[in-house]
């Protein structure tokens, strides 16, 4: 067949396809808007973008800048579109400890400036340039890697690790240009290399093509011009899982750009738009672009009305994604100790005499960032951008064979991952998994039976482990003598776990019948008795029943639906404690 039949036969083929596609999902659920940038100023929006320049991976050979103005820049921005733009010069690269290079590029992300947990996101592109030695790509980071720009914001994680796995949705290099490649990258083998080859091969590189992804919890799918590419089941891997950032770059060289062509002296990628969209019901679009319907939003938030469970946010308020105000310090200071002092050796503590020589800062080579704040008149440890942290007590080792409890209360708004070590020497330590309580103060009352590494006549340090931002206090070890009679009442304790058809749930199937939240309490005061305060966000239609809640979730038409408990015994004086879940739907 003559080339330009070919052309011709592969046009009318694709837009058969895409017609199909049209039509099989136009009953469907559509998308609508979150974040574009459509390139239609006179320069980059740094608003949206970051210049990476301390990028040097894979062994490329070009030097990333931030020059959008001079007359060799490395962007571009007119006529609607943006020009990402490799250029051969000779630079002593300012983002690489002034290295000599040959070639200069451009590299942006948009970490910290738009970041995006499940969705679609698409951008349209075209390559004009097939000599060898370009690498041009699409693609997304988990936004806790430790890459530029560092923020402090928990982003220490190296790549591909759990917070830093990446998702490739365009991957071209000139030296076997026929074909692109997407990819995703994480520990523990989850993810997958595909292959996709152009219908004309190279040349198609050089006219706009739109590529995109969409995922979710259980699933990836890569699309070329709106058709499925590639598709993935995610269902037994826990990754991606975490906010991600889109990065648009052209590389020099490198592991996969490889022979640069001699005769190559600038090339450049040609991007229309960048956009990502969520899911809605109020339309059947299936491509996130200038056409999408943007998402509403009337008390911009970042939240859709449809998903906004508090419409009336102020303007600049950090929300959740139901669009509630997230508190990123506690507003009230934790709650005080009520155990007798004869009844407690206390390591951290307003509340009583904390014994002597504890360094609540030992220097083990951690990230985390320890301040002490004042919350309310009381002072609290701050651990930022946690990634472990240690106290010791080295100096005057503790027996607490005796005891019964090690008390810590923590505050996070989030923090996704918190375990507390207590140690004796050798080092013999095991941890206690919290299952974390964000925006409010919990207060976690541990068995030191749990610990059956420690030699607990013998404890010299803590630690924790985990992430994000947590807030610690009025951390001691108590005893319980229940055989005295003026023995002190201690607060109940009390763990949700949510089920629907027999299975244990974190997310809500609305076809899979009625979900039960059942409580378990523990109580050092076995004789007390204990009242249950349920209530529930999202749902309207519920049945309770002490320490059980029932509902059906068939009707539901949010997002996430919130269950607290507040279980109050009968002791003096009588004490109450606090459990809350989210599930989304």
């Amino acid at each position: 067949m003559p080339l330009y039949l070919k052309r011709q036969f592969d046009k009318l083929a694709y837009l058969f396809c895409w017609l199909c596609l049209i039509f099989s999902t136009a009953s469907s659920a559509g998308w609508e808007v979150t974040w574009i940038d459509k390139f239609d100023g006179t320069s980059v929006d740094w608003d949206n973008w970051t210049a990476q320049t301390q990028a040097n991976y894979n062994n490329e050979i070009q030097c990333y800048t931030d020059d959008d103005s001079s007359a060799n820049q490395n962007y571009e921005v007119s006529n609607g579109t943006l020009k990402i733009i490799a250029r051969r010069q000779d630079i002593n690269c300012p983002g690489q400890g002034n290295r000599f290079r040959e070639w200069t590029s451009g590299r942006l992300n948009s970490k910290d400036k738009a970041e995006f947990l499940y969705g679609r996101v698409e951008a349209r592109i075209r390559f004009l340039e097939l000599k060898g030695g370009t690498w041009p790509a699409f693609w997304m980071l988990e936004n806790r890697i430790a890459e530029q720009p560092i923020k402090g914001d928990n982003d220490s994680v190296n790549w591909p690790n759990f917070g830093a796995g990446e998702i490739d949705v365009w991957e071209w290099y000139a030296n076997n240009g026929d074909r692109y490649i997407t990819n995703f990258f994480n520990v523990d083998s989850c993810g997958a290399e595909r292959r996709i080859n152009y219908p004309n091969g190279a040349v198609d590189v050089t006219e706009y093509n739109v590529y995109a992804v969409e995922w979710d919890q259980d699933s990836i799918k890569f699309f070329m011009n709106d058709q499925v590419v590639a598709e993935h089941d995610l269902t037994n891997c826990s990754q991606y899982e975490e906010p991600m950032f889109v990065l648009i770059n052209v590389a020099i060289g490198g592991t996969l750009g490889g022979a640069v062509d001699p005769q190559l002296d600038i090339a450049t990628m040609e991007v229309d738009y960048v956009a990502h969209c969520s899911a809605t019901s109020n339309n059947s679009a299936i491509s996130c672009n200038e056409a999408t319907p943007m998402m509403a939003d009337d008390d911009n938030d970042g939240i859709a009305n449809s998903n906004d469970q508090c419409p009336d946010t102020p303007a600049d308020t950090a929300v959740d994604t139901t669009g509630c105000t997230v508190f990123t310090s506690p507003q009230s200071k934790a709650p005080t100790p009520e155990i007798p002092a004869s009844q407690v050796i206390s390591l951290y503590s307003d509340a009583y005499d904390n014994i002597n020589g504890v360094d609540m800062n030992p220097n083990w080579g951690q990230l985390t960032q320890v301040t002490e704040v004042d919350i309310d008149g009381s002072i609290t440890v701050k651990y930022e951008n946690l990634n472990y942290q240690g106290i010791s007590y080295e100096g005057n080792k503790q027996n607490v064979s005796a005891f019964d409890y090690l008390h810590v209360d923590y505050w996070t708004y989030n923090s996704t991952d918190l375990s507390i070590f207590l140690i004796s020497p050798g080092p013999r330590e095991n941890p206690f998994a919290v299952d974390i309580i964000q925006q409010q103060w919990h207060s976690l009352k541990i068995p030191l039976s749990h610990y059956q590494a420690v030699d607990l006549t013998d404890t010299f340090q803590m630690k924790f482990e985990g992430n994000g931002t947590v807030y610690v206090d009025n951390i001691y070890f108590s005893t319980v003598q229940s055989d005295d009679a003026d023995a002190v009442n201690t607060a109940p304790a009390v763990t949700l776990t949510a089920q629907q058809a027999n299975q244990t749930i974190d997310e809500i199937d609305t076809s899979a019948g009625d979900v039960l939240i059942t409580a378990e309490v523990s109580d050092a005061n076995t004789d007390d008795a204990h009242t249950f305060a349920w209530s529930i966000t999202g749902a309207s239609d519920f049945t309770s029943n002490d320490n059980t809640l029932t509902f059906d979730p068939s009707d539901l038409d949010v997002s996430q639906v919130s269950i607290e408990l507040t279980v109050t015994d009968n002791g003096t004086p009588s004490l109450s404690a606090q459990s809350s879940l989210q599930l989304n739907v």
